[in-house]
């Protein structure tokens, strides 16, 4: 990823993404890309992209891209896109689609080299999200699969941290009193170890009572005003063992 390029993570919901081509490339580019508005246009298509035609998860146009009605087709394709992606296997076809796409307006994001949108190596867990780009597609696949155990344990803390800020934002005022309780839970360490052992109830009524330790005497009596210690706890132990 060259020093023009910023890391971001788009909303694609009803947003065009045109990709050119059917094989194994444009399936994977197709599931990637599969929130936009997708339309996938070639003379033939795999088994997996017809599938998710069936399933409306995308659209088909079957077009001869190597002839001129199928550039043509193509360009009614690209109208008001917002990204293309050319994967075809012919480098010099995906060069044309490139120029035609850009001339539209649509971002690039090019199988062959590197285009405007650079998609990075991606561990998704829940939640949490992290996206690698090295320049070196080896490297960055190592270190994603280096830190999914790790990812899988953010994820953990990321759920329960939502349940106790949530209830924050109900019973504390201000955002930084919020943010310096949440941090409470994160710096501590017993907190991690339930989650590390598979605990998640235990690691739950350890950070709850973490944040109460750290309320003011006001703040503890608005969060009980809102449900019982007792009831609290209950709940959210019971929500903790269906997630497991």
């Amino acid at each position: 990823m060259s020093g023009n390029h910023v890391p971001l993570l788009i909303d694609l919901k009803g947003r065009r993404v045109v990709i050119f081509g059917g094989g194994d490339v444009a399936e994977r580019k197709a599931r990637l890309f599969s929130q936009g508005d997708l339309v996938v246009v070639s003379r033939e298509f795999s088994e997996g992209i017809l599938r998710m035609s069936s399933d409306g998860i995308l659209k088909i146009m079957k077009a001869d891209l190597m002839s001129e009605d199928g550039l043509k087709i193509a360009e009614m394709a690209l109208e008001g896109a917002f990204i293309a992606i050319p994967a075809t296997s012919d480098k010099r076809l995906n060069s044309e689609l490139e120029e035609m796409a850009r001339g539209k307006g649509a971002l690039v994001n090019s199988v062959d080299r590197e285009g405007e949108v650079v998609v990075p190596s991606i561990v998704k867990k829940r939640s949490v999200v992290l996206a690698i780009s090295t320049r070196i597609p080896a490297l960055s696949r190592y270190i994603r699969m280096r830190l999914e155990r790790e990812v899988e344990l953010y994820a953990l803390m990321a759920e329960l941290l939502s349940g106790i800020r949530n209830k924050l934002k109900e019973n504390v005022g201000p955002q930084s009193r919020r943010r310096d309780l949440l941090w409470s839970v994160l710096s501590d360490s017993s907190v991690w170890s339930c989650l590390e052992n598979g605990d998640i109830a235990g690691a739950h009524e350890k950070a709850y009572m973490r944040v109460r330790e750290n309320l003011t005497p006001d703040e503890q009596d608005n969060l009980d005003a809102g449900d019982s210690q007792e009831g609290l706890d209950k709940r959210d132990r019971e929500r903790m063992a269906w997630r497991r």
